[in-house]
């Protein structure tokens, strides 16, 4: 039987009890293949190497008989190039079917791997936290991974005093490892898509230092420059005493790179990264402005830090001392970008005796110090580099007096 198939043709066909096709009167091949049911299945029929194949486009109800028209052009296409459409088929299924069945682990040491360690700053980290917190879910397929398996891990994580936070930031690893999964079509279907956080109180913590200590720490940063012009001055001496030269004067303002390090976090806010990717073509003396690349920070977007006075005299009187015309804080060792300073802060925070102080907390002190001087939240966010206003919140409580000036109003005369 031969009739053009459109929607009115394929509705009026009905069961007779046995199978039958409808072949379209206008593209060759195109024909519907009813049941003795009535299941009516839009197929294209065609040779490939002298053999004849079908490849079975879907069921009408699923699409239109137009839309499987529309197919059915397409495939004509591929076979007039020389493809065999319905292996091609076949094969994608398989490859689905492998996809489907990929492990936790394959994917994170393959191809999300690959994917993550060029765009994620805090990948090697993050893959750590994978392999041990979620040790037991590795050789699971990423599609078999779903939101009890998650809610489970962060119940015991709970139960072993795990910060509620830290749990949410974990589980995120792996919600946006199957949220990849999913959008490059390794899984069918996300099944971790809007689990929701555990809820937190948003006390986040915020450590920064007195003015007290504040002092105590430049006086240490002093001191131990003033030690290692005394080392370097007694070399000096002991290497003219054995006509040995090779060693020189410490000259300038600083002796190496720590003391204009910290001054500079706690002027601008900068993250220990972004300083030790910072270069001299990102530092604007003229406008008084340094400039972050998103390529270096942690949410990839740019932000220009204006320069107070202090931070301005820090940079030039490092640039002046500095032999590096690329990075600002170059390793004293290679040459290279620096990638640790643990032992010489340790030191630092150690003789200033100040107590469960990071490096970072200098960014809180940073922002503290504004928030305390009345500067507005969101400038302090956009100060910093924080995507949600909610980051910088953790700053609200250091500027009551928005909050009494609103209750206040309620004051009667």
């Amino acid at each position: 039987m031969n009739k053009k198939l459109n929607a009115k043709t394929v509705n009026a066909l009905s069961a007779t009890g046995k199978r039958y096709r409808v072949w379209d009167t206008e593209i060759k091949g195109f024909n519907v293949r009813v049941t003795p049911k009535g299941k009516k299945l839009y197929v294209f029929t065609y040779r490939h190497q002298g053999i004849q194949k079908e490849f079975t486009i879907d069921q009408h109800g699923n699409v239109t008989a137009d839309e499987a028209r529309t197919i059915a052009k397409k495939q004509a296409g591929l076979i007039a190039d020389g493809v065999d459409v319905q292996s091609e088929k076949i094969k994608d299924k398989a490859e689905a079917k492998v996809a489907q069945s990929s492990t936790l682990i394959a994917f994170v040491d393959g191809r999300y791997g690959l994917w993550a360690s060029a765009r994620l700053k805090s990948w090697s980290m993050s893959k750590q936290t994978v392999k041990r917190d979620f040790k037991h879910l590795l050789h699971k397929p990423l599609g078999d991974i779903s939101q009890w398996d998650m809610q489970k891990w962060s119940s015991e994580a709970s139960k072993a005093k795990l910060k509620p936070s830290t749990v949410n930031r974990r589980v995120a690893i792996i919600k946006g490892i199957v949220s990849k999964a999913h959008e490059w079509g390794v899984i069918r279907e996300n099944v971790l898509r809007g689990m929701k956080a555990i809820k937190t109180d948003n006390k986040a913590r915020v450590r920064y230092l007195s003015e007290s200590e504040e002092n105590q720490l430049r006086h240490s940063l002093d001191v131990r420059q003033e030690k290692q012009r005394l080392e370097r001055t007694n070399h000096i001496a002991w290497c003219k005493a054995r006509s040995i030269d090779k060693s020189t004067e410490l000259k300038g303002k600083f002796t190496d790179y720590l003391m204009p390090m910290v001054l500079l976090v706690i002027n601008t806010g900068m993250r220990r990264g972004e300083l030790f990717d910072l270069h001299w073509t990102d530092v604007d003396f003229k406008t008084k402005v340094v400039t972050i690349e998103g390529l270096t920070t942690k949410n990839g977007k740019t932000r220009h830090l204006p320069m107070n006075d202090e931070a301005f005299s820090v940079l030039l009187a490092w640039r002046n001392k500095s032999d590096s015309m690329s990075l600002v804080f170059p390793s004293p060792i290679t040459g290279e970008r620096l990638n640790n300073i643990k032992r010489s802060w340790g030191g630092v925070i150690e003789m200033a005796k100040i107590k469960n102080f990071r490096f970072h907390d200098l960014r809180h002190h940073f922002a503290s110090q504004l928030v305390m001087a009345g500067v507005d939240l969101n400038t302090v966010r956009e100060l910093l580099g924080h995507s949600d206003i909610a980051t910088t919140l953790r700053y609200a409580h250091l500027a009551p007096e928005h909050k009494a000036a609103a209750v206040a109003m309620l004051n009667k005369n």
